[in-house]
This record gives structure tokens, sequence and C-alpha cells, in this order.
């Protein structure tokens, strides 16, 4: 069925393809999955709730750069941006005592 959708695709190249929609797949069953779980807690979406999902999304689209094939040319920026993306996330909340 792959060798139907793209026939110009070496072995090599259906490995990264089916590499790259696993570690998708993967990921969002790990998000969803802690959406399911913070839901089913009864305490509702919150901060929390976003940083974890959050930095799963960045993971996998991380790894999902990184199996797809990308030169670190290419991927390089991404990565920053992700970086950016999950130390948002991270250091959000983390300063509530400190504030006056």
């Amino acid at each position: 069925m792959l060798a139907q959708m793209a026939p110009h695709v070496d072995a090599s190249g259906q490995q990264q393809v089916l590499l790259s929609i696993a570690v998708l797949i993967f990921g969002l069953l790990i998000a969803g999955g802690s959406m399911v779980v913070m839901l089913k807690r009864e305490r509702g979406w919150g901060p929390q709730s976003t940083q974890l999902v959050g930095i799963t999304l960045v993971v996998t689209a991380g790894l999902f750069l990184v199996t797809a094939g990308y030169s670190q040319d290419q991927i390089a920026p991404m990565i920053g941006l992700l970086g950016t993306i999950a130390g948002y996330l991270l250091g959000r909340g983390s300063n509530k005592a400190g504030a006056p």
C-alpha cells in the first residue's frame, strides 16, 4: 500500500515514512490519553494540563522531525522554536511564590 502511494521511495525511505507515522501516532495517543486522564479526575482543564499536553506535543514534533530524515540545517530553526515553546510552557507558572 505504501509503495503504491509513493512509488519513487526506496526501502529506507519507506522505513522513514513508517517510523514517522508511528511517532506521530504514539505522540497523539499519549497526548489524548493524558487529556482523558486529566478530564476524568474531575478537576477540569488547568495550567498543569496545558503544560503536560503541550510538552508532549513539542517532544513529539521534535521526534517527528528527526525521524522524517530532515538534515541538521533544515531542522535547527524548528528545534529552536520548539525549545522556546517548551520553555514558555514550563516557566509560565513557576514564579508564583516570588511575585509581589
